[in-house]
């Protein structure tokens, strides 16, 4: 089972429908523009015009397969509004690449926790 809390409540899905997975081509293809704009950046390069792209387009595409996932028991301004901007797109690539990988069984509970570095202890 998969779930989502979003403004105090919970929805779940017990799996990925085909739905789902038909409809995650324009969300993967914008994530993988993202990647391959991020990767550009980190090296310097220039970026051609057709790969630039909006933040708007690229987190509306991405929010809208979110909601398919979850068979639209929510809306992408439920996503908007209470879904934290700090692991929104980190969880909807982990469940686009757990979805196009067929390992949906690492898929829990959204939104993700981020990691929490571990405490280092200084010697005494």
């Amino acid at each position: 089972m998969i779930s989502c809390t979003l403004n105090g409540k919970k929805y779940s899905v017990d799996f990925v429908t085909g739905r789902a997975l038909r409809e995650m081509e324009p969300a993967a293809k914008m994530y993988g523009r993202i990647v391959a704009i991020s990767n550009a950046a980190i090296k310097g390069e220039t970026l051609p015009d057709a790969m630039e792209l909006s933040i708007k387009d690229a987190i509306d595409t991405m929010i809208h397969w979110f909601c398919i996932l979850f068979n639209n028991q929510f809306t992408p301004d439920d996503v908007l509004d209470y879904y934290p901007a700090d692991r929104l797109m980190h969880d909807v690539a982990l469940a686009l690449m757990a979805v196009q990988t067929q390992t949906t069984e690492v898929l829990n509970e959204f939104p993700t926790k981020a990691a929490v570095p571990e405490e280092t202890t200084s010697p005494a």
